[in-house]
């Protein structure tokens, strides 16, 4: 009978173990429960954010390019107006809610258009595609590229949305032609630096040389707000002299030449007289507790390549 008495002591602090064990599992599967509730709740409470960062940046956007519209319209000269737009940022705060915004913009096609260098972009003005490929072939020789050819052949291939390698590959999905801003052609050095291990690609002020944006036939680089480099070697110009005598803004490419009794000859295809309607955008505003920011280019009264950047 002890014996038997031991046994249903035993087993009953067995079952009592046991079902202590469960207890705990049970308590600590509700825990992670609770705890991936309270991830997921707080996830999407983040994305509910993300999401009308987003719509109220998609309403600035519009409401920004409406005003650009008005204030910068088509076949005009605007040329104190972009002086003013270029200088001074747009700044507007409203202290109770809290509210501001800030918009900076910058001349568009103040170099050459990258796309030039494929003739599909050029319509038959050979000219344009020669002036990108020399001052493709300049800025390589003055930084040391070490694979020159590869270099230009990547830019081209992204370019024309065509590849040498996996020809037998065809994309679902059609590649748009033409690089149509920086942070594309960023990842195409950024490749050719991979493959080739040439760090020197990266050291390249890249914008001072090339504009990255869509062209058509009518596009022109612009004669007011040039780049001094790009000043330097399309012409053929030290730069100490065109840094020296150059005003962006306030030069003309005629005037500079002329004033520096410089024999060059303008192509009125390739260089506007005026400054262009043409600039790419960063506006920055505050949403909650947040600042977020997206950019696009304006051109004659269209926007293109808009971006969201997501949170600052």
């Amino acid at each position: 009978m002890q014996i038997l008495l031991e046994l249903s002591f035993i087993m009953d602090k067995r079952k009592r173990g046991i079902a202590l064990f469960i207890t705990l599992m049970v308590i600590a599967s509700i825990m992670s429960i609770i705890a991936v509730s309270f991830s997921y709740l707080e996830k999407v409470q983040k994305d509910a954010g993300r999401t009308s960062a987003i719509i109220q940046g998609d309403l600035l956007y519009k409401n920004t390019i409406n005003i650009l519209k008005r204030f910068f319209p088509k076949k005009q000269n605007n040329s104190e107006k972009l002086k003013l737009i270029y200088k001074v940022p747009l700044i507007l705060m409203e202290s109770k809610s809290g509210f501001n915004l800030n918009l900076t913009c910058t001349p568009l096609l103040k170099a050459v258009p990258i796309n030039w260098l494929d003739k599909n972009f050029i319509w038959k003005n050979a000219e344009k595609r020669n002036l990108a490929k020399d001052i493709l072939s300049m800025v390589m020789e003055q930084y040391s590229i070490e694979e020159p050819h590869k270099l230009e052949q990547l830019i081209i291939q992204e370019i024309t949305g065509e590849s040498s390698e996996n020809q037998d590959y065809t994309p679902r999905i059609k590649q748009q032609r033409g690089i149509v801003s920086q942070q594309q052609f960023n990842r195409v050095i950024t490749n050719y630096r991979l493959l080739y291990d040439d760090p020197k690609v990266l050291l390249i002020p890249w914008d001072l040389y090339f504009s990255f944006t869509e062209v058509n036939p009518k596009t022109k680089i612009d004669g007011v707000y040039l780049t001094p480099e790009f000043i330097s070697l399309a012409f053929e110009i030290p730069i100490e002299i065109v840094s020296d005598s150059w005003i962006v803004g306030e030069s003309t490419l005629v005037s500079f030449l002329k004033d520096n009794s410089i024999v060059a000859p303008v192509n009125k295809k390739i260089y506007s007289k005026k400054a262009l309607n043409a600039m790419h955008c960063e506006q920055i505003y505050a949403y909650k507790e947040g600042q977020y920011k997206f950019n696009f280019n304006y051109i004659d009264e269209r926007s293109t390549n808009f971006e969201f950047n997501g949170k600052e």
